[in-house]
């Protein structure tokens, strides 16, 4: 048994903590691989590797591909010209200059200036001491960068669907609170006192909200150029579509607190209405809170969504104003907006 415990935890940490455990051994590769190549700066390689290895799959590929750019760049336009000019602070500083300026001109991204100049500088150093330094600059960059991109998608690439997940069912549990809370703030009467710390909660909802958003945008970026990620895909698919339901959650809570205190602000909003709609508020959250309970679930996927038995519907005496009055209500609050704009 704790044989067993062991050696979950050893499958563990190898299949979720790749950013400790990767980066050593693609640098052990990458050097071997190096010398067999006839390097004689063959630590050239694990220097790319560590630079290259980041949180995401697409950010590594990204700026692996910018290290081999610069870096070529910026040998051969050092290898032909350095020989006429020496070694110096001043000759140096021009090849710095010239070369910005033809980067800056080609639009190129600023990571790739960047190692287009670190490569001029140390080319200039180490080519009339080690003649072989500018070839395998290059060759040892470019084996660091694909031994580095290889083992990062090959093997356990980085989880970003699951923390996409992960974010999600907090923020619809958050959203489930604030319902929650909305109906505590009708069931006193919508109390200005507690207005200002309501809405600051929910623009907070908001911002996580974005922050979820650009969870499920990284982790499409990183799926990208996974080859084997067919399964996240899929999950990620059917994540992107629940979104949807979050979002139109937090739009219309955010709406109908609107709504609530310009009712409450009339002096119209009778203590029967306030029991009443505190009652439905209560059951929203509820409903919230069970559907992050399933989506919390693996089988979630497989599962067809069932409509809730929860209802709430207009009465029969409103049903014909109901659209009119919400036009009405999003017409005023554009007034409100453009008019106050400046």
């Amino acid at each position: 048994m704790e044989h067993n415990k062991v050696t979950n935890k050893m499958l563990d940490f190898i299949k979720y903590k790749g950013d400790v455990w990767k980066t050593p051994l693609a640098a052990a590769l990458s050097w071997e691989l190096a010398e067999w190549a006839g390097s004689k700066h063959p630590y050239l390689a694990p220097l790319t590797v560590i630079l290259c290895i980041q949180l995401t799959v697409d950010k590594s590929i990204q700026f692996a591909w910018q290290r081999i750019v610069g870096t070529i760049a910026g040998v051969l336009f050092t290898a032909s010209i350095a020989p006429y000019i020496g070694l110096n602070g001043w000759s140096i500083g021009f090849l710095l200059l010239v070369g910005a300026l033809i980067l800056t001109w080609l639009k190129l991204d600023h990571a790739i200036m960047v190692q287009f100049a670190l490569s001029i500088l140390l080319v200039m150093y180490f080519q009339s001491k080690m003649p072989s330094y500018s070839l395998d600059r290059i060759r040892d960059t470019v084996i660091g960068a694909i031994v580095a991109i290889l083992i990062h998608i090959m093997i356990f690439p980085p989880d970003s669907v699951n923390k996409a997940k992960k974010k999600m069912i907090q923020f619809a549990d958050h959203l489930s609170n604030h319902f929650i809370n909305t109906a505590l703030w009708v069931t006193e009467g919508c109390s200005s006192s507690k207005t200002q710390n309501l809405q600051t909660k929910l623009q907070t909802l908001f911002q996580e909200l974005h922050q979820v958003t650009n969870e499920l945008d990284k982790a499409e970026q990183s799926l990208r150029y996974n080859p084997i990620g067919a399964n996240k895909r899929n999950t990620l698919k059917a994540l992107n579509q629940q979104m949807h339901r979050l979002r139109s959650g937090h739009a219309n809570l955010s709406d109908m607190i609107r709504i609530l205190l310009k009712w409450s602000e009339s002096g119209k909003f009778a203590k029967e209405n306030q029991r009443m709609w505190a009652d439905h508020l209560n059951s929203l959250g509820k409903l919230v809170k069970e559907w992050k309970e399933a989506l919390d679930d693996p089988e979630i996927y497989s599962l067809v969504s069932n409509e809730s038995a929860l209802q709430i519907k207009v009465p029969d005496f409103m049903e014909n104003y109901q659209y009119p009055l919400a036009l009405y209500m999003n017409a005023e609050q554009i007034i409100q907006d453009f008019q106050n704009a400046n």
